[in-house]
C-alpha cells in the first residue's frame, strides 16, 4: 500500500467516524458534569457537539456548581456559541436541570433548554435564560415568564418540568419552584424556514452580547423522563378503620381501590400490585385468576378496584408505621400509590398480644 492509499484509508476511516459520531445520541437519563474529560478538552466523547462555533468552547478546570470543573462558552460581538447533545427520544413528560454561571467581569447571558440552527440564525425553544445585562432570571416557553433576580459571577440552578401533553412546564430555580403551569412550545411543530422541528436537541449557548466577551460556564446537566405517581384513595378491609390486620392469619386481605372524576382505578393492573410487599391473591389452579373485581364500594356511583391480598406475604417492617401502603401501575402504565391506616392484632413471636 503506497502513501497515497494509506491518507486514503485514513482520510475514509476519520470520516467514517465523523458520520458515527453525529449519528449517535443520547439516551435517557443523561447526566454531565464535565469531571471525566481534562482541562481544555471538547466533551465530544458524551456526545456533544457544535451547532454555531464563536469562539472555542471546553472544559475549564476549577470554575464549578460541584466537582472541580464545568464547561465554558464565550462568543464574539457578531458570532454566538451554541453546543448540544441530540436525545434519542422525547418523550410527553421530560425534565430538565442546570447549574448555569455568567462570569462576574465578561459574562453577559446564558442560554440552556432545546436549540436548532437553520442557515446561520439560531433557535431556541422551552429555554432559560440567565441574564446578566437584564440582571433576572427568565424563561422562554410559549412566552417570557420572568423568575427573579439574576447577580453575575453567582451559580444558578434551573429547572424545568415539561409536560408535552398538557403543553405547559413546572419550573424552579435554586431547588425552589417558582412558576407552575407555564404555556410552552410542542415537541414537535412545522416552522415556516425550518420545515419540521423535533425538540431533541438539547444545549447550552453563550449568544452574541455586543461585548467584545460573553463568558458563562455550565454544569450538572440532567435530562431525565420523570417518574409521575397519582395518588390514589385506598381503604384496607373496607369498612373499618384503622384497619386491623393479623400476620399470622392465612387467607386474604381485601383493599379498595377508589375511583374519581380524574382517575378510574378499574384501569389498575392488578399484576403489578403490591401492598406492603404483599401481591395480589392468584386463584384457580389451570384457570387461575388475580383475586379482583369490580364494584362501587363507596356507593358514589363510579366503579372501584377491589383487590385480595396475600395476607401471609406482608412485609412487618412496612407496617410497622401504622400505614399500609399500595403501589401499581395502570394498564397505561401510570404509576399509582395510596395508603391507610391499619393496626396490627394478635401475637407475636413473645406470644404477646398486639393491638
Amino acid at each position: 500500500m503506497d502513501r497515497r492509499e494509506v491518507v486514503f484509508v485514513a482520510v475514509l476511516l476519520l470520516a467514517l467516524a465523523l458520520v458515527a459520531g453525529a449519528a449517535c445520541a443520547a439516551t435517557l437519563p443523561f447526566e454531565e458534569g464535565f469531571e471525566s474529560f481534562a482541562n481544555g478538552a471538547y466533551p465530544s466523547a458524551d456526545g456533544w457537539t457544535p451547532l454555531m462555533t464563536g469562539k472555542p468552547a471546553y472544559v475549564a478546570q476549577g470554575v464549578y456548581y460541584s466537582g472541580s470543573k464545568s464547561f465554558r462558552q464565550d462568543s464574539y460581538p457578531w458570532a454566538g456559541r451554541m453546543d448540544c447533545v441530540i436525545l434519542d427520544s422525547v418523550p410527553d413528560r421530560v425534565s430538565y436541570e442546570a447549574s448555569v454561571c455568567a462570569d462576574a467581569k465578561n459574562g453577559w447571558i446564558a442560554l440552556v433548554g432545546f436549540m436548532k440552527v437553520y442557515g446561520k440564525t439560531p433557535a431556541l425553544w422551552n429555554y432559560f435564560g440567565v441574564d446578566g445585562k437584564t440582571g433576572r432570571v427568565t424563561f422562554y416557553g410559549a412566552a417570557a415568564t420572568d423568575l427573579g433576580p439574576h447577580v453575575r459571577g453567582q451559580w444558578y440552578k434551573v429547572r424545568a418540568d415539561l409536560d408535552y401533553k398538557a403543553l405547559t412546564a413546572d419550573l424552579w430555580v435554586n431547588d425552589m419552584m417558582v412558576a407552575e403551569h407555564v404555556a410552552i412550545t410542542p415537541k414537535q411543530f412545522t416552522n415556516g424556514n425550518m420545515g419540521p422541528v423535533t425538540l431533541n436537541q438539547f444545549g447550552v449557548s453563550s449568544p452574541a452580547s455586543f461585548a467584545f466577551s460573553n463568558i458563562v460556564y455550565f454544569d450538572d446537566l440532567k435530562v431525565w423522563e420523570p417518574i409521575i405517581i397519582i395518588p390514589v384513595e385506598i381503604d384496607v378491609k373496607p369498612g373499618e378503620d384503622p384497619a386491623p390486620i393479623n400476620l399470622k392469619a392465612n387467607g386474604v386481605l381485601p383493599v379498595a381501590v377508589f375511583s374519581s372524576d380524574t382517575f378510574d382505578a378499574t384501569q389498575i393492573d392488578p399484576a403489578t400490585a403490591l401492598l406492603s410487599g404483599a401481591p395480589v391473591a392468584v386463584r384457580g389452579g389451570r384457570n387461575a385468576k388475580w383475586m379482583a373485581h369490580v364494584e362501587d364500594v363507596d356507593g358514589d356511583g363510579l366503579l372501584d378496584l377491589l383487590l385480595q391480598f396475600e395476607n401471609r406475604q406482608l412485609d412487618p417492617e412496612q407496617l410497622q408505621d401504622g400505614l399500609a401502603l399500595l403501589t401499581g401501575a395502570t394498564y397505561g402504565g401510570d404509576q399509582i400509590a395510596g395508603q391507610d391506616e391499619i393496626v396490627l392484632v394478635g401475637r407475636n413471636a413473645s406470644n404477646r398480644l398486639i393491638r
